[in-house]
C-alpha cells in the first residue's frame, strides 16, 4: 500500500503554522502517567508470555497423560468423558487467550504517546457532528452546549447535528442555540432509517458541509449524542494530525459517567480503553472508537467516506484508512463523558446489536476500497468478526456439554500413575498463578478486575448466539446484511413494582430461564459427579476420586465461573441498582444551562468481580510493587 501524503494545498501555511503552536504538557501528573504507562506497557507482556507458555504447557502435558492413559487400557465412557473435558478446557481457553496475545505482540514495542496542547488561534478548521436518533431531547442539548463552548477559536469550528428522527422539535431547539452560536447547523436525510444508521448518516453530513460557505473544513469531528467534550478536546486531539502527517484520525477513550455502584453488568469499558487499546497503540494497530475522534477530510473522502457494510463503522473506517495507508493514533486522555444504557432491557439490546455489528464487519470485503487491501490487511478485517463468532460459539457450546458431561459421572482427568496426577495439577496451578498475574498486572490501570478464566459475561452468550444465528439466517435468505434497531431507539423498561412480577418479567420477558436452566444443569451435574465418586468403590482413595471429577480445578473453575455470570441477570432483576437521575450527576450552570459530569459520577465504580482482585492480591502481594514500583492505583490522566 502507497503511504498517505501529508496536506497539502491553499491550506497548508495554517497547518504549518498551527503545528509550531503544539506543545508537550509539561506537569509532574503528567510525567508520572507517562512513567507508569511505559511500565505497563514493558511489564505486562511478559505476564502475558508466562501465561501462554504456562497454557501450552498444561494443554500439552495434558494430552499426553491422555495419550498414556489410552494407552494403559483406558476406554469407553472414562475415556471419551477426559477427551471432552480437554476439549472444553482447550475451547474456553483460547477466546480469553486473544487479549493475552494482543499484549504478547506489544512486548519490545512501547510507544510513548504524549499528551498534547494546541496553543493560540490558528487553528484547522473542524466540522463536528452529532448524531443524532430519537434520544432525550436533554442529553443532545447538554452535548450540543458544551461543544459550543470548547476552548477552540469559534470562527474555526462549525457543529452539525445530523437528526436521523426527523424531529421539528430538534430542528427548533437547534434554531434557538444558533442565536447565540452562529455556526451552528441542524440537517436531515428526511426518512427516518431502519439499518446503518450512522455511517449513512455521517456521510450525509460531510455532503452537506460540502455545500456551506467556504466548503468543508480541514478537519472532521464526531459525537455521538450522548458524549460531553471537555473543553480542550479538540486542542488536545488536533497536535496528533498536525506533527505526523500520515495520522489520519486521532481518538481519546470514551467514559461514563452514570455506571451504578457496583456495576453489576461490567458496562465499565475501562478494560478496553485502558489496557487493550493502549497495547494496539503501541504496535500501530490503534481502531477508531466510534466517538469522540478527529480526522482529516481528505483521508475520509480518499476511502469513499464512512463504510456503510455495517453497523460497525468505526472498525470498518479503521481498516480502509489503514489500507489506504493512513495511520491512527489512541490519545490516552479523558476528554469526553457519555451514558451506559440505564436497565438491563436497553443493555441487552444494545449488546446483541453490537455483537451483530462486530461480525458484519466481514462485509467489508464487498466494499471497493477492499480492493486495494493486501491479503494481511484483509485476515485483518475478517478477524474481528471470526474471534466474535468463535468465542460465542465455543462458550455456547461448552455451556450445553458441561452438565452432560458432569452427569455422566465419570473422571473428567485422565492419567496413567499417581505421578501423573500430581504433576498435571502442578502445571494447572502454574497456569492459574500466571494467568492471574496477568489479569492482575494488565487491569491495575483499569477501573475493571477480570475474572478468574475472564468468563465473567459468560451469561450474555445465549443472547449473542441467537443474534448470530438470525444473523446468518438473514444473510442466506434475504441476502443482505439485516436490519436492526438504531440504537437511539433502544429504550429500557423500568423495574417493577413487586418482586414477583421482577421475577416473572425476568424468566418470560427478558429470557432469563435459559439461566436458571443452567445454573440447575450446573448444580445437577456436580451433585451427580460428586455421588458417582463416593459411589466408585475406592474407599482408599475417595478424595482423589472426587478430584477427579467434579473437583478437577479446570472444570470445577470453568463451573464456578459460569454459574456465578448466569446468576448476574437474576440478581440484577430481582434486586437492581438504584440508578442516579442524570441532573444529580452534572453540575449545571442555572443561567447558561451549561452541564458537566461531577466528579462523584466521573469516580471510579469497581464491578461485582472485584473480590478475584482481592484473591490476586492475597496470592500475588509483591507484583504491584515489581510492576510499578512508585505508581498510584492508576495511570489514567485525572479529571
Amino acid at each position: 500500500m502507497g503511504e498517505a501524503a501529508p496536506v497539502v494545498g491553499p491550506k497548508e501555511s495554517t497547518w504549518e503554522k498551527a503545528a509550531v503552536n503544539v506543545q508537550v504538557l509539561d506537569d509532574p501528573h503528567v510525567k508520572k502517567r507517562e512513567q507508569d504507562q511505559l511500565r505497563f506497557l514493558h511489564r505486562v507482556p511478559k505476564a502475558a508470555l508466562a501465561s501462554i507458555l504456562s497454557s501450552w504447557l498444561y494443554s500439552g502435558y495434558s494430552f499426553k497423560c491422555l495419550l498414556d492413559a489410552q494407552a494403559a487400557g483406558l476406554s469407553g465412557t472414562p475415556l471419551t468423558a477426559a477427551w471432552l473435558s480437554y476439549a472444553l478446557q482447550l475451547g474456553t481457553a483460547i477466546p480469553v487467550g486473544t487479549p493475552h496475545l494482543l499484549a504478547l505482540s506489544a512486548m519490545g514495542k512501547a510507544k510513548r504517546q504524549p499528551l498534547l496542547r494546541l496553543e493560540g488561534h490558528v487553528t484547522p478548521s473542524v466540522d463536528i457532528f452529532i448524531t443524532y436518533c430519537g434520544e432525550e431531547m436533554d442529553v443532545l442539548l447538554d452535548t450540543v452546549r458544551a461543544t459550543a463552548v470548547i476552548d477552540y477559536p469559534h470562527d474555526s469550528f462549525r457543529i452539525i447535528v445530523l437528526d436521523d428522527s426527523v424531529s421539528g422539535e430538534v430542528e427548533r431547539e437547534i434554531g434557538k442555540l444558533r442565536a447565540q452560536h452562529k455556526r451552528m447547523y441542524y440537517s436531515t436525510r428526511g426518512v427516518k432509517p431502519k439499518t446503518h444508521t450512522k455511517a449513512a448518516n455521517l456521510n450525509h453530513g460531510l455532503k452537506y458541509v460540502s455545500g456551506l460557505p467556504g466548503g468543508s473544513s480541514d478537519l472532521v469531528a464526531v459525537l455521538d449524542v450522548d458524549m460531553i467534550p471537555s473543553p480542550h478536546w479538540l486542542r488536545a486531539l488536533v497536535p496528533h494530525l498536525l506533527l505526523d502527517p500520515k495520522v489520519a484520525l486521532a481518538n481519546p477513550p470514551q467514559r461514563q459517567y452514570n455506571i451504578p455502584d457496583g456495576d453489576p453488568l461490567v458496562q465499565v469499558m475501562d478494560l478496553l480503553f485502558d489496557v487493550m487499546e493502549p497495547f494496539k497503540n503501541a504496535t500501530n494497530s490503534a481502531w477508531c472508537c466510534g466517538t469522540g475522534f478527529v480526522a482529516r477530510r481528505d483521508a475520509l473522502d480518499g476511502i469513499g467516506g464512512i463504510p456503510e457494510e455495517s453497523i460497525s463503522e468505526d472498525i470498518l473506517t479503521s481498516f480502509f484508512l489503514k489500507a489506504a495507508g493512513w495511520e491512527i493514533v489512541y490519545v490516552y486522555e479523558d476528554l469526553q463523558w457519555g451514558l451506559v444504557p440505564s436497565t438491563i432491557t436497553a443493555y441487552l439490546k444494545q449488546a446483541k446489536r453490537m455483537c451483530a455489528g462486530i461480525v458484519s464487519t466481514a462485509a467489508a470485503l464487498r466494499n471497493p476500497q477492499a480492493r486495494t487491501m493486501t491479503r494481511e490487511e484483509k485476515y485483518g478485517s475478517v478477524f474481528p468478526a471470526f474471534a466474535m463468532a468463535l468465542s460465542v460459539y465455543i462458550n455456547m457450546a461448552a455451556m450445553v456439554l458441561l452438565p452432560f458431561l458432569l452427569l455422566s459421572g465419570a473422571p473428567l482427568v485422565a492419567y496413567s500413575s499417581s505421578a501423573q496426577l500430581r504433576a498435571i495439577s502442578t502445571l494447572f496451578l502454574v497456569k492459574f498463578l500466571a494467568i492471574s498475574s496477568y489479569n492482575y498486572l494488565a487491569t491495575e490501570a483499569a477501573n475493571f478486575h477480570l475474572s478468574i478464566l475472564g468468563l465473567s459475561m459468560a451469561w450474555i452468550i445465549p443472547y449473542h448466539f441467537i443474534t448470530l444465528v438470525r444473523f446468518a439466517l438473514s444473510i442466506i435468505t434475504d441476502g443482505g446484511v439485516p436490519l436492526f434497531t438504531p440504537s437511539g431507539l433502544i429504550v429500557g423498561v423500568g423495574s417493577t413494582k413487586t418482586i414477583a412480577s421482577r421475577i416473572k418479567m425476568a424468566l418470560w420477558d427478558r429470557g432469563f430461564i435459559i439461566h436458571v436452566t443452567i445454573i440447575a444443569s450446573l448444580l445437577g451435574g456436580i451433585a451427580a459427579s460428586f455421588r458417582a465418586a463416593l459411589q466408585s468403590g475406592n474407599t482408599q482413595s475417595i478424595w482423589a476420586e472426587l478430584f477427579s471429577r467434579a473437583g478437577w480445578p479446570p472444570i470445577f473453575l470453568i463451573c464456578f465461573e459460569y454459574f456465578l455470570s448466569c446468576c448476574t441477570p437474576l440478581s440484577y432483576s430481582i434486586n437492581p441498582p438504584k440508578a442516579m437521575a442524570r441532573s444529580a450527576l452534572m453540575d449545571r450552570d442555572p443561567q447558561t444551562l451549561l452541564a458537566y459530569p461531577n466528579q462523584q459520577a466521573k469516580d471510579p465504580r469497581f464491578t461485582v468481580f472485584e473480590f478475584n482482585t482481592r484473591a490476586y492480591k492475597a496470592i500475588l502481594g509483591s507484583i504491584r510493587q515489581w510492576t510499578y514500583p512508585d505508581s498510584e492505583n492508576n495511570f489514567r490522566e485525572a479529571g
